[in-house]
């Protein structure tokens, strides 16, 4: 299959509003009263800090997302700087972390169904991503479209929830400002990195933009403090209209019904709350076959799987993802405790992208030197062990109390991405395929 099969159709704008609607999810509805509890009404200012966070612990993604733009980044990346093995565990926990699709299904349909009870909250699932799906296969420039109108009905439902409460701040609600004192604040400030973070995946998408290099460090930015600001005002609506201590591990709607008329409840919990899983889970079928695409360009998986219909979608690949979503809500499988293995799953592949990414200034000299992020190595490596740190407090939030069931998913998970690679290699060498060589064929970068 061409290497050079996916156009570049994407313009910075288009990858916007994707990285917009990658960050805004549910995290906004269900953690700002989780935060709250754990800080109080500095959970305002938490949400602004823990945008600077996700920024520092980027800074290697955008530089490589300048210097070396690819198709598929975190297989891309990996495979090439890491050697096949690493790219392909990486590749089998992306794998296991979309089967958060029907968990995103099921949660837009809890929205849904009380509004309009004429289908379950798993019907309205399955509908939802049936829709997306038929979106995503008629091309990702109708995705990209349909993914600006989400956002822009979903940020425009979280302004009118912060617009109907400025006027009835009450400053003197905001009291205590530290409650829990600075460890509950820097607590927050890591919890809240999930409800900011989710720019980084248009990394995958550089193949298909136009100008990566100038747009991928412009957008993850600007996407990352644009969502910050928008949250940091819910937060303060959600804090100064009544007791913060009534809104302690309450969704944001508890305070709403304290200042949004009738239509605005309806139209935030439908346009807000529903979209913002929407545009979520919108994402993950644009960005996830991706990686599925490269991999199968390398033969790691079956080179069929990444083919592409007229339209330039990869057909067969959206059609396991929407198997994947639909089933167990179409049998109504318990999908909680899987779905959790599948959010630790999807940190997961971080840890091994950070530790290749430190290799780009010596295996890429010359394009190290002339992009935007030129730093010395000892910038690199502090970047890096910072960005780790990051990542396993992240892992620990995610972990806490984890069922037997969520263990040993990930636990048989793990076995079976590491012996992945082995066995496959074996069985391509027996047909005289070098799948080492395949993996490490750098020209995956040379797109532009």
């Amino acid at each position: 299959m061409s290497r050079n099969s996916l156009k570049q159709v994407l313009s910075g704008w288009d990858v916007f509003f994707i990285a917009v609607g990658q960050i805004i999810g549910a995290g906004v509805i269900a953690l700002t009263g989780i935060a709250i509890g754990m800080t109080g009404p500095s959970v305002i200012f938490a949400y602004l800090l823990s945008a600077v966070l996700v920024l520092i612990v980027t800074i290697l993604i955008m530089m490589a997302g300048s210097v070396l733009p690819a198709v598929g980044a975190y297989y891309s990346w990996c495979s090439r700087l890491s050697g096949g093995w690493i790219g392909s565990i990486v590749l089998s926990l992306i794998l296991l972390a979309s089967v958060s699709l029907s968990l995103y299904g099921s949660s837009f349909g809890l929205y849904l169904n009380p509004l309009f009870p004429i289908l379950t909250a798993n019907q309205w699932g399955i509908c939802v991503i049936v829709l997306l799906f038929l979106a995503n296969l008629l091309g990702l420039q109708l995705a990209a479209k349909v993914q600006f109108a989400l956002v822009a009905i979903l940020v425009s439902a979280l302004a009118i929830y912060a617009g109907f409460a400025m006027p009835k701040i009450e400053l003197s609600l905001l009291q205590p400002w530290l409650p829990e004192g600075v460890i509950g604040f820097v607590t927050a400030i890591f919890l809240l990195k999930f409800a900011t973070s989710g720019a980084y995946m248009i990394v995958g998408l550089s193949g298909e933009m136009k100008n990566p290099r100038r747009v991928i460090p412009i957008v993850m930015t600007t996407a990352t403090i644009v969502v910050a600001v928008l949250y940091a005002f819910v937060a303060l609506a959600s804090v100064g209209v009544v007791p913060w201590q009534e809104m302690i591990n309450k969704p944001l709607t508890v305070a709403g019904e304290q200042f949004l008329p009738g239509w605005a409840m309806t139209y935030f919990l439908v346009g807000g709350a529903g979209l913002a899983i929407c545009t979520t889970l919108n994402s993950q079928f644009i960005q996830l076959p991706r990686t599925f695409i490269v991999a199968s360009w390398d033969q790691l998986i079956p080179e069929s799987f990444g083919r592409l219909n007229r339209f330039g979608a990869p057909y067969f690949i959206l059609g396991i993802m929407m198997a994947v979503g639909v089933i167990p809500l179409i049998v109504g499988l318990d999908i909680g405790d899987i779905a959790r293995a599948a959010t630790i799953s999807a940190s997961l592949p971080s840890i091994f992208v950070y530790w290749s990414l430190t290799r780009i200034h010596t295996r890429y000299p010359e394009q190290y030197a002339n992009s935007m992020f030129n730093m010395k190595p000892v910038w690199i490596w502090a970047l890096f062990v910072f960005s780790e740190l990051s990542t396993f407090v992240g892992i620990y939030f995610l972990s806490r109390d984890l069922s037997s069931t969520v263990i040993w998913s990930l636990v048989i998970w793990s076995v079976i991405a590491v012996a992945y690679y082995p066995v496959r290699k074996r069985f391509l060498a027996k047909q005289g395929f070098d799948l080492d060589a395949a993996t490490s064929d750098e020209s995956i970068f040379q797109h532009d």
